[in-house]
């Protein structure tokens, strides 16, 4: 086929599948587009969380306090690093440290004194992570300042004395320890929703997320059958397996390698 062929685009819109949704039921008043809307949003979070590789990349920049804030699409993370002299370094995960909050503190002569020790860590850091380790830990792909990044690793272990730990309640990250305040590089899954309304979905998702906006659409609906809303979820869970099948699907040359590095030479009798 023809490179200058027009074809379709590989990623769409949420509102190409629900103007497909609303095809396919013969709505064509768009009275109802908003709702089916807001089930498509919340569909394609639940396949991001679950079904997707909606993994991101993003570098962020330390404040005085050692705080970094999180991006508004962060659901959770999967590693946090620093770079240090041209290699990232994974950190390690310490819960003892005090995340900052509202100080307390006393009225005294008409003024606010804080507590002396407000802001310390609770106790050191332990010393339980051997720096010695010499396993790779991979950071994915990702563009940075319009340029592809890969092949990003860092070591295993942490840094002496670096630890952080996420605070969920103010989507920030609390460092402590010997972190050098530079660029922080967050790999963290996505809800796949951007705020700004130009969410992009791939188009081997449609299907699920269409079958799930019939199926939460009948769920919600009293008029309509336990059997018809059934076999709606037996759909939605056979586009579910079929978009997990796509996702988890190898080439030839990938099977090839796994044989190789599996087989062994050996004596034949």
């Amino acid at each position: 086929m023809s490179v200058e062929t027009p074809k379709t685009a590989g990623l769409i819109t949420l509102r190409y599948v629900v103007m497909s949704f609303l095809n396919r039921i013969k709505d064509y008043t768009m009275r109802d587009y908003y709702y089916y809307m807001q089930l498509a949003i919340e569909g394609f979070t639940e396949l991001s969380l679950w079904h997707l590789d909606s993994l991101e990349v993003i570098y962020l920049t330390m404040n005085e306090a050692k705080i970094v804030y999180l991006p508004p699409d962060f659901v959770d993370y999967t590693k946090i690093g620093v770079p240090i002299n041209g290699k990232l370094r994974v950190l390690t995960r310490h819960d003892n440290i005090l995340l900052p909050r509202t100080f307390y503190g006393s009225v005294i002569g008409g003024e606010f004194v804080a507590d002396d020790n407000f802001g310390e860590e609770v106790g050191n850091a332990d010393s339980d992570v051997s720096t010695g380790q010499t396993a790779l830990v991979f950071f994915s792909d990702h563009f940075r300042g319009g340029q592809f990044v890969a092949g990003l690793f860092g070591m295993s272990g942490g840094i002496d004395e670096a630890y952080y730990r996420v605070d969920r309640e103010n989507r920030t990250i609390a460092f402590s320890g010997t972190v050098p305040r530079s660029q922080i590089v967050l790999e963290y899954i996505s809800s796949g929703v951007k705020t700004d309304g130009s969410t992009m979905i791939p188009r081997e998702a449609v299907p699920a997320l269409r079958s799930y906006i019939a199926w939460v659409d009948a769920e919600n609906n009293p008029r309509i059958s336990a059997n018809e809303k059934q076999r709606k979820k037996d759909l939605h869970d056979e586009e579910i397996a079929a978009l997990v099948s796509f996702q988890s699907i190898f080439t030839i040359d990938e099977y090839k390698r796994m044989c190789w590095q599996t087989s062994r030479q050996t004596i034949k009798r």
